[in-house]
């Protein structure tokens, strides 16, 4: 079991956004897009890479995902769509998981987090955000991942 904290909050500011509906090798190329377009501003993150996953469908030979990635940065830069800046992200009264290790089980850590809003009767009104706290350093430390998954719940009972 792990800890379920309720009513947190998470912030960012002057935050890069790029939503949209993608593959993983998309995803991929989209993650280099970004790191190229920091270097060419000068600009830096100054948070975690933070994503929410919208919706799936793998219906097609490869899964495709609606997703938002989102980067605060330290400066102001000008973007072009697909990507936008935020001038600020929050989400509050939100439930936060801690999920540790093998990315692979992050699925059952989110599904422990909507076991928790079913028993006690919460009502989910984002996706789930997950930010990554620490990297591994190396494949071989996958044990060493450590990602917090945000979930803004409603405060009405209906």
């Amino acid at each position: 079991m792990h800890e379920i904290i309720s009513n947190v909050r998470l912030e960012m500011e002057n935050v890069l956004s790029y939503r949209a509906r993608a593959t993983q090798a998309q995803l991929t190329q989209v993650s280099k897009d970004i790191a190229e377009m920091l270097k060419a501003n000068g600009a830096k993150a100054v948070g975690p890479t933070v994503t929410a996953t919208f919706a799936m469908d793998a219906s097609g030979a490869e899964p495709v995902m609606d997703i938002e990635i989102l980067v605060p940065l330290d400066k102001e830069i000008s973007v072009t769509p697909p990507y936008a800046i935020k001038p600020l992200f929050r989400l509050t009264n939100a439930l936060r998981i801690r999920h540790k290790g093998d990315p692979a089980l992050l699925k059952d850590t989110a599904d422990e987090l909507m076991e928790y809003v079913k028993a006690n009767s919460l009502t989910p009104i984002t996706a789930g955000y997950n930010v990554t706290v620490q990297e591994p350093a190396a494949p071989e430390d996958i044990k060493d991942l450590i990602i917090d998954i945000y979930l803004g719940v409603t405060e009405n009972v209906l």
